[in-house]
């Protein structure tokens, strides 16, 4: 319980709002979605309430008797059911109280309270040389978070009510409830991108996740605000490589030194750029709570309605003791999860192999094969890239038996530019499909092929994959 001492003014908007509720039972449940007993700053108001509460949530009467007798002893000797009564006098004497307005300002109040009491530490361990400076903001940032997470309101809705906000954001030019793929091949397999959901793309090292990540960022960015935290490259190294396709100029063009025309076509890139509303993160690390923190830092700021962190495996989550890389990656998934929930965003996130995926006698992706355990419970859409001319290149045959290696070369050949994209699970539509993509791998992007139906070039269990998927 709280042992910080309310104002006048809180103090009373604590007896009104009681008061209320002790006046008419019903009340309490045009409030019990905004109130909860940390919001009173008063212990005396914190008792009263928690026993309102539980007899709501018994199905009991809210009667003023049962509530005086259960409260027991009250600060400052005070009798309960004289202070019960002056709660029932208080609003008596009021006129049209403002219950709910009152109930939010009683949130504010908890809430600003927090944020008090957070930067009254924070003065206080910065103030001791013994604590470092880069804990003490990162401790903050997640004390932040966790303030933040507090404040939500968790509103109960029925059908009617779900479906009337469904048909007001589909009214509403302004949003959105679902952002369309940057690539016409990923449009037919996955529909859309829908708002709330987290999409996990996974694949093994050279698949091109972080290069179909950031094609989708760029290409949503000039309609949709986007966020990407990026923990592996750097921004410099990861921009230049993804704008390649309009530049022309690669990463290694600038190690060795640009001439004129590249010059200016990388400025002519910062200009036809300059109006995307992408915001890239890119710290060398950064927990959790820190991504939560930022990404709802951007909602506010920029509006944010797709956000992505590559990759799963490197975000930090604080603990006192070491944490699996396994479980670490686990929980992450499921964070990702609820704030995209709260953010009411997309979020992507991007996802290692395990060693054992690739180096499996089937290469073809599988869930199991995500770093991380058992993702899938968390994902709403699951995808993986997976690279089969880099597979037949690390698995040439041991002998050249019965034309064996005529055939690998073969293989080699016709899957080389080539990346194909498989669909694991979709909460929204059929769980398992599969589109081949070319691939440029010098300046890192994606393309639709040019002919409608795709030539296999796979075995004759993975043809029956195929058919199985468009079944």
């Amino acid at each position: 319980m709280s042992n910080a001492s309310p104002t006048i003014g809180n103090l009373k908007l604590e007896q009104l709002v009681l008061g209320c509720i002790l006046l008419n039972e019903e009340n309490y449940w045009h409030v019990s979605e905004i109130l909860t007993i940390e919001l009173f700053a008063s212990e005396d108001h914190q008792k009263i309430f928690a026993i309102i509460h539980e007899l709501a949530c018994d199905g009991r009467a809210i009667r003023v008797p049962i509530v005086a007798g259960r409260i027991g002893s009250l600060s400052e000797d005070k009798d309960p059911e004289a202070y019960v009564s002056m709660l029932l006098h208080v609003a008596s004497r009021e006129e049209g109280i403002p219950l709910q307005d009152y109930a939010y300002e009683l949130r504010s109040s908890a809430t600003r309270r927090k944020v008090i009491a957070l930067a009254e530490n924070m003065i206080k361990t910065a103030n001791d040389l013994k604590y470092d400076p880069d804990q003490i903001v990162d401790r903050a940032s997640e004390r932040l978070a966790d303030i933040s997470r507090a404040s939500a309101i968790e509103h109960e809705s029925t059908v009617s009510s779900t479906i009337g906000q469904v048909v007001k954001m589909a009214g509403d030019s302004s949003s959105s409830m679902a952002i369309r793929p940057c690539l016409n091949g990923l449009e037919k397999m996955i529909g859309s991108l829908a708002t709330g959901s987290l999409v996990l793309w996974g694949g093994a090292p050279g698949s091109g996740k972080t290069a179909m990540a950031m094609q989708q960022m760029l290409f949503s960015s000039t309609i949709h605000p986007t966020s990407l935290f990026e923990l592996e490259m750097d921004n410099r190294s990861l921009v230049v490589r993804s704008v390649a396709g309009e530049t022309g100029v690669s990463m290694r063009d600038i190690m060795r030194g640009l001439n004129d025309d590249q010059f200016e076509a990388l400025i002519a890139a910062q200009r036809s750029f300059a109006n995307r509303k992408l915001n890239i993160v890119a710290p060398s690390k950064m927990t959790i709570q820190q991504i939560r923190s930022r990404a709802y830092a951007h909602k506010r700021k920029f509006g944010l309605d797709l956000l992505a962190v590559d990759h799963l495996k490197l975000v930090d989550r604080p603990s006192k003791t070491r944490m699996d890389p396994v479980e670490r990656a686990y929980e992450n998934a499921r964070d990702l999860k609820a704030l995209a929930k709260d953010l009411n965003c997309c979020v992507i996130g991007l996802c290692q192999f395990t060693k054992a995926a690739r180096q499996k006698e089937q290469p073809e992706p599988e869930m199991e094969d995500f770093y991380g355990g058992s993702l899938e419970e968390h994902a709403d859409l699951m995808l993986a890239n997976f690279n089969r001319n880099d597979w037949h290149k690390r698995n040439p045959p041991m002998t050249n038996k019965g034309n064996l290696k005529e055939e690998w070369d073969r293989k080699v050949q016709s899957t080389a530019g080539k990346i194909e994209v498989y669909k694991l699970k979709d909460r929204f539509g059929s769980p398992r499909d599969r589109h081949i993509f070319d691939w440029d791998g010098k300046i890192t992007q994606f393309k639709d092929q040019v002919f409608e139906t795709q030539t296999s070039f796979l075995s004759q269990d993975e043809r029956e994959f195929d058919l199985g998927a468009t079944a």
